[in-house]
């Protein structure tokens, strides 16, 4: 869970305030956090600094072999986070918040986000292998709000797949230091 966790919550940094089509420019079928950051920047798009918190609510597991007493378990399961997103960190720019949301591990296969509405696809690398986050929903420059569903390999049971909705939305100014 911990894993999805990082993976919901790398979508969320990501989208908010951010907007365009497409971004693959290299066409090497990967979109690179410089890319998705390059395409919003030349639109002139930025989140608005402040706190945000990020609430992920499982909606649903599916793993191979999972014992019948064990279908839906963590269904419903909630985490919730806050964090502050500064004017310094708006300034360094979107790779940067890109990077930081998703810990080096994923790039997005696709990425399109217009009038609000996202389809995006990210690829993330875990030691079990390949994890792969659809999501589709809408973004602001102080929210977002997405289902997500992710197929990977969990370890001695082989491929499943977990879902789960996350809303990310600005509350406040961040606290002082």
């Amino acid at each position: 869970m911990k894993r999805i966790t990082i993976f919901a919550a790398a979508g969320a940094a990501l989208l908010v305030g951010c907007s365009g089509g497409k971004t693959d420019a290299d066409g090497d079928g990967e979109i690179s956090a410089k890319e998705v950051a390059n395409k919003a920047e030349a639109e002139g798009i930025k989140p608005q600094p402040g706190l945000y918190k990020a609430t992920i609510t499982m909606t649903g597991i599916d793993v191979p072999g999972m014992p019948a007493e064990m279908k839906g378990h963590g269904a419903g399961a909630t985490t919730t986070s806050e964090d502050c997103l500064t004017a310094e960190d708006v300034d360094k720019g979107f790779e940067e918040l890109v990077k930081k949301g998703q810990n080096g591990e994923c790039a997005y296969e696709s990425f399109n986000l217009d009038g609000g509405k996202l389809d995006a696809v990210m690829v993330c690398k875990t030691p079990e292998g390949e994890a792969r986050m659809s999501m589709t929903g809408t973004t602001t420059p102080t929210s977002s709000e997405f289902n997500a569903s992710t197929k990977m390999n969990f370890e001695g049971m082989g491929e499943g797949t977990m879902s789960f909705k996350v809303k990310h939305e600005r509350i406040g100014d961040c606290p002082a230091k």
